[in-house]
This record gives structure tokens, C-alpha cells and sequence, in this order.
């Protein structure tokens, strides 16, 4: 079973002067963390360090993690073994550090950055990942709403309609639910359907 995070959560700690806020968002996209990290940078800008963890996709297709000036292996790579070791994919997990003056050392930094960033990964919650997959399907006009209902019985959702001759609808759907729908399809469209999943 793999895991992604329910919302958005924040935390705080302070060791030795040094204070530290973790974040944690549930994301689908890189462009998404790129979004998040600009508004922390903005928001964050006399950080001394702005600490992130990146891990996208099913089972973590896609993993990213930066020091960001912290000794190497100290700040990102713990955070990533908590998301891994928990199987949380679809997830950023951003810390912020102000330094109080006093050293840690590394023992220190790597406590400090995994308790922050664990501490906000609890706040956001976890929930199972269902991995989502776009599909563009051509139907008839009468099997519209029937296919709007079967879609969203399945959880996923309609990202667009153009009804011309025939209507295309494009749509994101639990991987597990393609063989349902495609059966449908087939059966509406009497085996002439189009059914196309996107990479």
C-alpha cells in the first residue's frame, strides 16, 4: 500500500536558538512544488536555509531533495527516508531554518530537520495514494451523462467535454478502474469505441 498526504501541514521546533518550520503539501506535479517552493522563498527570505524533499508518482517515480548549505546528508536525505520509509508519494516536504549561533553538528541537524519535517507530515495526515492515470474517450451524445456518472462513481473527474459529432470527454480515473470503464465504453459504442490512455 502506498500513501499520499491529506492537506497541507506546518510545524515548529527550536534546538539550541536554531528555530526550525517544517511544511508539508500534498502535490501532483513538479510545477506545483516550483510554486510552493517560490512562495516560501518569498515568504521566507532572510531564512538561512530553506530545506526541501520532493517525491512524485506511484512508489515515488520521480524523488528530489536538496541540502540547500547544510552539510551533505544532513538535511534533505532524512527527510526523504521518512517519506520513503513510510511509502508517501504525490508529496514536498519543506523546512526552514533559522540559525541561532550555536552548531549542532550533524547528529544534530539530521534530529532536528527529521523531527520538523515528521512533525508536519503528521499535522498534513496521510491517506492511501490511489494512482491516477488521463484517459480521452469518443462517445455518443446518449451515453454522456451514464459516463459522467460512471466516472464519478469510480473518483475521478472530468477535465473536459467537446461535443461535436461525436463527443471526446478527457478525464483522470483510478488506474484500477480502467477495465470498468473501457467494458462500458465497448458496450455503448457496440466495440467501435476510442479509448486512449495518456502517458
Amino acid at each position: 500500500m502506498e500513501y499520499t498526504l491529506a492537506g497541507i501541514g506546518e510545524s515548529s521546533l527550536e534546538v539550541k536558538k536554531s528555530r526550525f518550520f517544517g511544511f508539508a503539501y500534498s502535490v501532483s506535479s513538479e510545477e506545483e512544488c516550483k510554486r510552493i517552493l517560490k512562495n516560501l522563498q518569498k515568504r521566507f527570505h532572510d531564512a538561512t536555509h530553506i530545506v526541501y524533499c520532493i517525491r512524485l508518482g506511484y512508489g515515488g517515480k520521480y524523488e528530489y531533495f536538496t541540502d540547500s548549505g547544510e552539510p551533505s546528508g544532513t538535511a534533505g536525505a532524512p527527510i526523504m527516508r521518512i517519506l520513503k520509509g513510510q511509502k508517501i508519494s504525490n508529496a514536498m516536504v519543506a523546512v526552514v531554518r533559522y540559525f541561532g549561533g550555536i552548531k549542532l553538528g550533524t547528529g544534530g541537524l539530521v534530529k532536528a530537520y527529521s523531527q520538523t519535517a515528521r512533525i508536519a507530515i503528521e499535522d498534513a495526515g496521510i491517506i492511501p495514494f490511489i494512482e491516477m492515470v488521463e484517459i480521452e474517450a469518443k462517445i455518443p451524445y446518449g451515453a454522456v451523462s451514464q459516463m459522467a456518472i460512471l466516472i464519478d462513481k469510480t473518483g475521478g473527474t472530468i477535465t473536459s467535454q467537446d461535443f461535436s459529432e461525436i463527443v471526446t470527454i478527457k478525464a483522470r480515473i483510478p488506474k484500477n478502474a480502467i477495465n470498468e470503464l473501457q467494458s462500458f465504453i465497448s458496450e455503448i459504442t457496440r466495440g467501435k469505441e476510442i479509448f486512449k490512455i495518456k502517458d
